[in-house]
């Protein structure tokens, strides 16, 4: 391994100039952009994770709007926080977020923590999320690593190791640490992240307006299309699942996922895993849970959600029953629920985005007159 002295004192000085430079005159402007408050940093890390600028942008705003400070949001039942969350995905991050501010709230009397070792003790944050709110709002020179400062480091210096090695990642940190400057390290930490999202991008770099060409050593040897490397994924194991819709006088057939497992404490159309997602078999699991006599119709076509590490295809049934009175409900013969119920309009409880997504490819003559925008 090579050792992160061999970044030259006066390189690393050049690199931290045109950075920074370059960061004044071509940042993006974003609601959270030249903000120092600990609580508006946090949230918009954590929701900038595995998901893009453009998305998080009106979620950011809404959910300040409603929980304009730590205190309102620890104060906040987790219903309400995941209403503000739904169709934003990875939702264990909105209990993680909830768990921390109860945490700053209770330990801490509503003042975010101001020292990274204390940051990184809060649920849910890690060593680059502690590392972005101490080098912004708290202005410690401490360094991060996302992905997007992985291939620019990998660039620069032309390291040709898979960077999903826990032993190259150790030494990226390492390079991010040695390069992080004492004044200003939140600017230094957001260009490097802006540097990657916009100019050294995943595919077709724009070289020619990069402020670190002159630096980069990929770019010098004409490597930057096959760097970073990193191992290919493994195919995603497939779920088969039939979906559920039932409507009713009294509204939609939800069900609420249990808390600890995906989708927590979110309401959905009742779903089940079914290698065979038949309509004797929908109706015959129907009738195990709620009591109902129902002979669903299977609408065209599958849904299909791709999560991180699986790739879920839902097989969609629909129903009609004029009256609701004969159902009788077993959570206890699907573990995924913990309550079932008839509802109205269903923008007046947390959704996951499937069922968004589900919604959005029904007949019109079926789907929600209120379901989620």
């Amino acid at each position: 391994m090579k050792s992160v002295t061999a970044i030259p004192t006066i390189v690393q000085q050049q690199l931290r100039r045109r950075l920074r430079c370059w960061f004044e005159h071509h940042q993006r402007p974003m609601p959270w952009r030249n903000s120092t408050d600990p609580y508006r940093i946090w949230l918009s890390e954590v929701m900038l994770q595995q998901t893009q600028v453009s998305t998080v942008e009106p979620y950011y705003r809404r959910f300040l709007e409603n929980f304009p400070d730590i205190q309102a949001l620890a104060a906040a039942p987790m219903e309400e926080v995941l209403k503000l969350w739904a169709g934003l995905g990875y939702y264990r991050r909105a209990h993680s977020l909830h768990q921390a501010a109860q945490r700053i709230a209770s330990i801490y009397h509503g003042k975010f923590p101001s020292t990274y070792s204390d940051i990184l003790q809060l649920p849910g944050i890690g060593r680059y999320t502690a590392g972005a709110i101490a080098s912004i709002a708290f202005g410690q020179s401490v360094a991060v690593l996302d992905g997007n400062v992985m291939r620019v480091l990998s660039r620069l210096l032309a390291i040709s190791a898979d960077i999903t090695r826990p032993q190259t990642q150790k030494r990226l940190w390492a390079i991010a640490e040695a390069l992080v400057p004492q004044k200003k390290p939140g600017d230094f930490n957001q260009a490097m992240m802006e540097l990657g999202a916009t100019v050294c991008t995943p595919v077709n770099p724009k070289c020619s307006l990069c402020p670190l060409g002159k630096l980069c050593l990929a770019q010098r040897k004409n490597l930057q299309h096959q760097l970073p490397v990193k191992t290919r994924s493994v195919a995603k194991p497939r779920l088969q699942l039939a979906v559920v819709i039932i409507k009713s006088q009294q509204g939609w057939l939800l069900a609420r996922r249990k808390a600890g497992g995906p989708w927590a404490h979110l309401w959905e159309f009742p779903a089940w895993e079914l290698p065979q997602p038949t309509a004797a078999a929908v109706c015959h699991q129907l009738f195990a849970i709620t009591g109902l006599h129902l002979k669903p119709n299977r609408c065209p076509g599958k849904v299909i959600h791709q999560l991180t590490h699986r790739r879920m295809e839902y097989t969609v049934f629909f129903s009609h029953t004029p009256s609701a009175a004969s159902m009788q409900i077993r959570t206890t013969a699907i573990t995924s629920y913990d309550a079932i119920r008839w509802i109205k309009d269903m923008k007046t409880v947390p959704v996951a985005r499937i069922t968004e997504k589900i919604i959005s490819t029904l007949p019109a003559r079926i789907k929600p007159a209120h379901h989620p925008d």
